[in-house]
C-alpha cells in the first residue's frame, strides 16, 4: 500500500524510492506484490516507465480519503493530549454562573479553542445532586464549611461587602461599620439561609436595627434592587468584582462575614484532562479579580 501511494504521489518509481528511502527494485517488488494481493492491475509498463491504470486512479482516491481519516484521528489525539480539545460539564449556582464563569470560560477557550463546555445554572442543592450522580463533571456552589467533604472542598472564602446606591450618602465612605446602617432599609437573604443568620448576628452583636422588609435569595437580584435605590445589601466580593454599573458602589464592611465558594467533583469518576486545568484557571481568576483585603481563604 505504501509503495503504491508513493508512486502515485511522486509519479515515478525513482522518486517514490527516494521518498521511502529504499531502492527502486524494492519498490517494484512491493508494487507487484500489492497488485497480486488485491487482484487488480494498477500500472502499465511502457518504455521503462509505469503508467497508472484507471483502476489505480480510482483506488488512489479511496486511499487518500482513508489516509485523511487517519490523519484526522491523529490530529484529534494530539489536540486532546495537549489539552486543546476536550469536554467539560459544569453546573453552578447563579452567583457564579451568571457572570464570573461565563467570563472565565471565555478566557479559558482562548487557550483551549476546541474544548466543548456545558454550563448549567442551578441551585446549590441541584448542583450537588447532579455532580453526585455523575451528570456533571464539576460543580461550583455556595456551601457552609460544616458540609465540606472528600468530593466537596472549599475553593475560596471572601468577606461580604456593602452594596450601596451611588446616590446614597454612605456611598462616599471608605468603610462601612454595622452602626452606620442603623435604621437603613436593608435587602436581605431569606431567613432559611445560613448567610442571613450570619448577617443578622453581626448586626445584633452591635445592637443595630435595620428595616427588613425586602428579601431575595440571589445576589444579582439584590444588586438590581440596590440599583433601583430600594435599599442597601451585603453581597459576596466575587459578585461585586464582576459587576459593572455606576448605579452601585461597593464599600468594604467592617465585620468579617464569610461567603464560601466550594468546588464539587464527581465521586468515583476519572476526571477528564481539562478538569484540573479549568479548576486551576478558575481559582487564579478569582484571586485576580477579588481585592486581596476581601479574601479570607486562601491566604495571600
Amino acid at each position: 500500500m505504501e509503495a503504491f501511494r508513493a508512486v502515485m504521489l511522486n509519479k515515478t518509481v525513482t522518486s517514490a524510492a527516494s521518498s521511502m528511502c529504499i531502492s527502486q527494485p524494492v519498490v517494484t517488488r512491493l508494487l507487484a506484490e500489492f497488485e497480486w494481493r488485491i487482484g487488480i492491475r494498477l500500472f502499465e509498463r511502457q518504455r521503462g516507465r509505469l503508467h497508472p491504470t484507471p483502476e489505480a486512479k480510482l483506488l488512489y482516491e479511496e486511499v487518500k480519503q482513508s489516509l485523511a481519516g487517519v490523519e484526522r484521528i491523529a490530529d484529534a489525539a494530539a489536540e486532546i493530549r495537549t489539552l486543546r480539545r476536550g469536554s467539560l460539564r459544569i453546573a453552578a449556582a447563579p452567583s457564579l454562573a451568571l457572570d464570573f464563569l461565563p467570563q472565565t470560560i471565555g478566557k479559558f477557550l482562548e487557550r483551549h479553542p476546541r474544548a466543548q463546555i456545558q454550563l448549567l445554572l442551578l441551585s446549590s442543592q441541584a448542583v450537588m445532586e447532579r455532580v453526585r450522580e455523575g451528570r456533571s463533571d464539576i460543580g461550583f456552589i455556595i456551601l457552609s464549611l460544616q458540609l465540606q467533604s472528600s468530593y466537596c472542598q472549599l475553593l475560596m472564602s471572601t468577606r461580604m461587602v456593602c452594596a450601596i446606591p451611588a446616590a446614597h450618602p454612605l456611598a462616599q465612605r471608605d468603610l462601612i461599620k454595622p452602626k452606620d446602617l442603623q435604621g437603613e432599609r436593608f435587602v436581605s437573604y431569606p431567613t432559611l439561609l445560613d448567610t442571613r443568620a450570619m448577617v443578622d448576628a453581626a448586626f445584633a452583636t452591635h445592637g443595630v436595627t435595620r428595616t427588613l422588609d425586602i428579601e431575595t435569595q440571589n445576589s444579582y437580584a439584590m444588586l438590581r434592587l440596590v440599583e433601583a435605590g430600594v435599599g442597601i445589601a451585603l453581597i459576596d466580593a466575587l459578585t461585586a468584582a464582576c459587576h459593572q454599573n455606576e448605579g452601585v458602589r461597593f464599600v468594604p464592611f467592617e465585620a468579617a462575614i464569610p461567603m464560601n465558594f466550594s468546588l464539587m467533583q464527581a465521586p468515583d469518576q476519572t476526571p477528564g484532562a481539562l478538569q484540573q486545568p479549568f479548576i486551576d484557571f478558575v481559582r487564579a481568576e478569582m484571586l485576580r479579580r477579588i481585592p486581596a483585603e476581601a479574601v479570607l481563604y486562601p491566604e495571600r
